[in-house]
């Protein structure tokens, strides 16, 4: 088949790094690729991951057009953050293809399109969600209370679901407004991940001063619970004596600041490191005891950096919702975001007691991962997509008619998503075994 990728490209994108893993599977399996880079114009000279064959950039009309016309599937990876998808978002609406969604909340992506579209923009709000709705999205006052206050009433996934042909996913807990706004199939495939082994083998802490050396890797804001695990080991005088905790990736300097002053105040022992090479991350993984990706709220559709610590084989703390629920119990420790700092400090006097359930733990999650989480799995599941959008076309075609029809009557998105609308077409869409009903 010959295919089209629109994906961020960039090495400081982990979508792209999971894209190109994609990329060169799906070409040693005989198909023919063709990489767009989507990101910023800013960004679109950066370094790139290795994709296996040259990228065309996404504002290169002329020379992806040919591409884009000749082409079996387009298959687009879209993630919360204009910045690396701009080339997506351009291109998706006159040419669907299959989605590859990344996050079940698309508020910053619609925000950032929305900045020339105003208009437009309200008028998809109002389609999707109601006046009401339209009137508040743009009027929270900071990042957190626009994610609280938009997060289950606007999250916008319905925005970008309802113009793919297919959507791909990567859990289930968010797929019922994707079921809800995509006309054709959905399936859901682990995603694709790898970790960079380090040249020391990895397997192995390369401390060894009697700490539990405990990493929490990413942007550091209030989502990944920083300040809720430096307050549990703060409370629990074992851990306080044993516990070093080191954050590796990007942070706001007030934000250092203010968590510096809380561990300080805790007696907790904290490294900030901020943003690293792919080269000394690998090695904080490989120092690192534990590993914590809690999230809370949680609204990406799977998580790399749990992946990717399972596949270093360490042990990991998530938080139990979402994407994280959906880990098997005997490969990761799971913290009630109920009772989370009671939570974090017991897992983590168990943890630095008994060695043995590290170990295990450890070995059951990486053994679980590297089965799991490959690229040649992802490729398959994209494949049997495509050969479903063409099952599906007749029943899509016959709901376009429909659609058309309501739409030229007056009908908004929202209207057609009501089960009074959406039931009666349901004839036309007998379930295969490819498709999630």
């Amino acid at each position: 088949m010959k295919l089209v990728l629109f994906t961020p490209a960039t090495t400081a994108s982990a979508i792209g790094r999971m894209a190109s893993l994609v990329s060169r599977a799906l070409i040693a399996q005989g198909h023919a690729v063709t990489v767009a880079r989507t990101e910023d114009a800013s960004l679109l000279d950066t370094d790139t991951h290795d994709f296996g064959v040259s990228a065309v950039p996404w504002n290169d009309a002329r020379g992806l057009r040919r591409h884009v016309e000749g082409a079996d599937a387009l298959i687009y990876q879209i993630g919360d953050n204009l910045e690396f998808h701009r080339g997506c978002m351009e291109w998706l609406p006159g040419h669907p293809g299959i989605v590859c969604l990344h996050d079940f909340f698309l508020g910053h992506l619609f925000y950032g399109w929305s900045g020339t579209r105003r208009e437009q923009a309200l008028a998809v709000l109002d389609s999707w969600y109601g006046k009401d709705v339209a009137d508040r999205f743009f009027a929270y006052p900071d990042s957190a209370s626009f994610i609280d206050g938009t997060r289950d009433a606007s999250p916008m996934t319905e925005w970008v679901c309802a113009m793919a042909r297919a959507v791909v996913t990567h859990s289930r807990w968010g797929l019922d407004r994707v079921l809800r706004s995509c006309p054709g199939p959905v399936l859901v495939a682990p995603l694709a991940y790898d970790a960079v082994p380090d040249e020391s083998g990895g397997a192995a802490p390369s401390a060894d001063d009697g700490k539990l050396h405990l990493l929490t890797i990413g942007h550091v804001n209030p989502n990944k619970r920083v300040a809720s695990m430096i307050r549990a080991i703060g409370d629990s005088a074992s851990l306080r004596d044993r516990v070093r905790y080191r954050l590796v990736g990007k942070i706001e300097a007030e934000t250092a600041r203010s968590l510096t002053a809380l561990a300080a105040e805790r007696g907790v022992d904290l490294v900030i490191s901020g943003e690293v090479g792919q080269h000394e991350l690998t090695r904080a993984f490989a120092r690192a005891d534990v590993v914590s990706c809690l999230r809370w709220p949680s609204l990406e559709a799977a998580s790399a950096s749990a992946i990717e610590s399972l596949l270093h084989g360490k042990p990991t703390l998530v938080t139990d919702t979402g994407f994280y629920r959906e880990l098997p119990d005997d490969c990761v420790v799971k913290i009630d975001p109920v009772d989370e700092l009671r939570g974090i400090r017991m897992a983590l006097e168990r943890l630095a007691e008994d060695p043995v359930f590290r170990h295990s733990l450890a070995g059951m999650g990486r053994e679980w991962a590297r089965r799991v989480f490959t690229a040649e799995n992802y490729a398959g599941v994209l494949i049997r997509t495509i050969r479903s959008i063409g099952k599906a076309e007749p029943m899509l075609s016959a709901v376009g008619h429909f659609a058309s029809l309501l739409t030229g009557w007056g009908g908004s998105a929202r209207l057609l998503a009501l089960e009074e609308t959406a039931g009666p077409l349901r004839v036309f869409n007998e379930p295969t075994a490819d498709t999630l009903a």
